[in-house]
Order: structure tokens, then C-alpha cells, then sequence
């Protein structure tokens, strides 16, 4: 009978824990799909990821805090709707994949002449010549070095550059995009150079059509639910970003897989567990808004809490969770030693995890505004595995979530003891 009750509790551990991933990869899934338009900016993609994060909430039976789960807020956007195009000679490049457009570049249209940059001679003499700039692209090639200074001329000529006509920007560095808050006069494309150099010399043709639109005050929101604890005096607070880059033209989308729909896949699912375990403490579920824009749904919400901020006995920001194979990092673990040392005891007990880093303050993501507040905060992120960062490759597809259940039980597990 107790071999049969043993084997019983393992069969019954392996389905809770396979029922954990599953439930982690069909929230990425959904929130990577097309239909999101990689929730940003552009088709209201980060709306309609607001609302099916709400929808969860009231599946879950969590409570709003106030009249709404949603709390808005505006800021300024540069976005890519619809045209962004590039034709070396007769070849149409893929955007994102050939290259890729800086995210407050300008728009643009027509056939252009290269004018080769490489000194500030020449800057200077495009910059102040008499001659007319119409139908001009200025080429910089990248140079791979250290020097501080080198760099910061190049950024100069790609930037003031902007300001006069289209930039192409040759370099062989990983293509990575982010979000505008600012609109250039011209574009700034980025192109292979190991492909492209040579081809730009040699005078093939160059189309660019780049379409922008600037949009002044967008609205966007964060989603907030709660759980009522038997203690009702103190908040523990879970916290994910679920906003990513959106999209770059009609043709390419950037799905945000790691970045950040595994957190918000644990934000759910730990919603979803508090909601069927009653806790000690209030629990209280943030998904913000616009942290690719410079957290600014985060800073918001501290600037505008719903419930007084001293009430949080301790915030976890859950931010890059779909991997762990190297475990993961603790941003503010030497701010926080007492529940850094918590955590990673909990950790050899469970035998959850190879590894927990400690690392110190960093103004990278969710926590930040909350722990500048004084609130007791950290941010966790997985280590290992897959790689893709701010590309169109981070996808549902590829990120395996394989230690979704074990940093699951270890969270659990800590907040039984905070």
C-alpha cells in the first residue's frame, strides 16, 4: 500500500508540474501570436494584450483594486505602420532579418545617391555645402573598436546625420530594436555590411521607403488584480511587463517570446495558484505597460499608487523567464542580502535550481521606480539557453520554459516565508 501511495505521489507531482509548463507555453504562445501584432504601438497591439490579461484575472476570480483593473496612462510614440522598405540594386530586403530601421527614424521615399561618410571632413562638407541634399543617402561604415571616442563620432554622424538625409549605417553587429519616444527628420537604417558594402560601392541602386507616424499621447494602461489574503495589513506584489516592440512596417513583427511573455506566462499562473490558495498576505498581480518605452507604466504607477506604497512587504519582478538552464539572476539580491539569503537556502533545500547570482542595483526593468521608493524589491531573470534579445527570432517556438515549474515551486516557497 505505501509503494502504491508513493508512486501515486509522484505520478500526481509529475502531472502538477507538466500542467505548470504547459499552462507557461499556451499563455507565450497567445501572447507571441500575430494577432498581438508583437503588443505594441501599432493595430493597438499592446491594448489588446491588456485585455486578455484582464480576462485572465477575472477568469481567476481576482478582485480590481478601485473601480478598474486597468490604469492608464500617455506618453509619446514613434511608430512604423505600414511602409518599410529597402531594395539594393533589384534585390528586396527583409526587414529584421536583412536590416533594420532605428525607432525614431523619420520617413522617407525615392531613390537615393550614396554619399560616403567616413571622416568629419566629410560630414562637415554635406553638412554646410550649397549643393542640394534631395535624393542623397549618407553611408557610414561601423568601425569594430573600444575607443570611446571613435564611437561617440559615429553615433554623431548617424544622429545630426538624420537631421539632413536617409543614413545608412553599415555594420555587422546583432540587429536589435527598441521602441522611439522622439521622430528624425530621415531614417537611420542599419545593413549588413559584410553583404552590402560592396554593393553600395559599386553603385547599385538604392530605394528606401520608410513611413513613419508620430503619435502624441497614445494611451496605454497597466493591469492590475488582487487576491485577498488572510492578513490584509500587508501586500506581497508580483510584477511582469507585457508590452514588447509591436511592429516594424506590415511585414515584420517582433513576438517578444522571453522578453517578456514568459513573465507574464508566471504572472498568470501564480495569479491563478494564489487564487485557488488563499495567502497569508494580500497578493497583488501588476502587469505593466510600456516598459520597453523606458518603464514608464511602472514609474506611473509609483507616482500614482492605488494603495499606499508602504503597505508592500516585498515585490518580485518577473522579467526573461523562459529559460534557467545556468538559473537565474537576483538583480538587487545585494541591496536585499536578508531575502537574498532566503531565497537561495530555499533553493538548495528544494534542490530547484543550479544556481542563483546575486547581483546588485540596475535601472533594467520593472522594480526599479518601486525600490528607489523604498519598496522592497527584486528583479529575477533566467540565465541559459536561447539567446534572441529585441529581435523578430525571440518566438514562442524556440523558448522552452524548462524551468518554469521549479522557479514556480521556489517562488512559492519563498513567499511562504516572507
Amino acid at each position: 500500500m505505501k509503494k502504491l501511495q508513493a508512486i501515486g505521489f509522484i505520478l500526481l507531482w509529475f502531472g502538477l508540474s507538466f500542467g505548470q509548463q504547459e499552462f507557461g507555453l499556451k499563455i507565450t504562445k497567445e501572447l507571441c501570436s500575430e494577432k498581438y501584432h508583437g503588443r505594441g504601438y501599432v493595430n493597438e497591439g499592446h491594448k489588446l494584450a491588456a485585455d486578455f490579461i484582464q480576462g485572465k484575472f477575472e477568469e481567476f476570480g481576482l478582485q480590481p483594486i478601485g473601480d478598474s483593473y486597468q490604469q492608464p496612462f500617455n506618453f509619446d510614440v514613434n511608430t512604423f505602420p505600414e511602409f518599410v522598405e529597402l531594395k539594393i540594386g533589384k534585390e528586396p530586403l527583409l526587414v529584421g532579418d536583412n536590416f533594420i530601421v532605428d525607432a525614431n527614424s523619420g520617413s522617407c521615399n525615392g531613390v537615393y545617391e550614396p554619399v560616403f561618410i567616413t571622416s568629419d571632413k566629410d560630414f562637415f562638407k554635406f553638412e554646410y555645402s550649397n549643393e542640394s541634399r534631395d535624393g542623397k543617402v549618407l553611408v557610414i561604415q561601423d568601425i569594430e573598436t573600444k575607443d570611446i571616442d571613435t564611437n561617440q563620432m559615429l553615433r554623431d554622424w548617424k544622429y545630426k546625420g538624420a537631421q539632413l538625409a536617409p543614413v545608412i549605417f553599415l555594420t555587422n553587429k546583432k540587429y536589435t530594436w527598441t521602441v522611439g519616444r522622439i521622430e528624425f527628420e530621415f531614417p537611420i537604417i542599419e545593413l549588413r555590411d559584410s553583404l552590402y558594402s560592396d554593393r553600395i560601392k559599386n553603385g547599385e541602386r538604392i530605394d528606401i521607403y520608410v513611413q513613419n507616424k508620430f503619435v502624441k499621447q497614445l494611451e496605454s494602461q497597466n493591469v492590475i488584480g488582487k487576491v485577498e489574503g488572510k492578513c490584509k495589513k500587508k501586500t506581497i506584489v508580483f510584477s511582469a511587463h507585457y508590452d514588447h516592440l509591436g511592429q516594424l512596417g506590415s511585414s515584420a513583427y517582433f513576438p517578444g517570446a522571453n522578453d517578456n511573455a514568459s513573465g507574464v506566462a508566471m504572472l498568470l499562473y501564480l495569479a491563478k495558484y494564489y487564487s485557488e490558495h488563499p495567502p497569508k498576505y494580500n497578493m497583488v498581480f501588476m502587469a505593466f505597460g510600456a516598459e520597453e518605452v523606458g518603464l514608464l507604466g511602472s514609474k506611473h504607477y509609483v507616482e500614482n499608487p492605488l494603495f499606499p506604497l508602504e503597505e508592500i512587504k516585498f515585490l518580485i519582478n518577473l522579467d526573461i523567464l523562459g529559460t534557467g538552464e545556468e538559473g537565474i539572476t537576483v538583480v538587487n539580491g545585494a541591496v536585499y542580502t536578508k531575502q537574498f539569503k532566503k531565497l537561495t537556502k530555499l533553493n538548495s533545500q528544494g534542490e530547484y535550481l543550479k544556481k542563483i547570482k546575486m547581483r546588485g542595483k540596475a535601472a533594467n526593468s520593472d522594480h526599479y521606480f518601486f525600490s528607489e521608493a523604498g519598496v522592497p524589491s527584486i528583479f529575477i531573470y533566467t540565465m541559459g539557453g536561447v539567446s534572441y534579445y529585441h529581435d523578430i527570432h525571440d518566438r514562442a517556438e524556440t523558448l522552452p520554459l524548462n524551468e518554469f515549474d521549479d522557479l514556480a515551486r521556489l517562488l512559492n516557497a519563498f513567499v511562504k516565508k516572507l
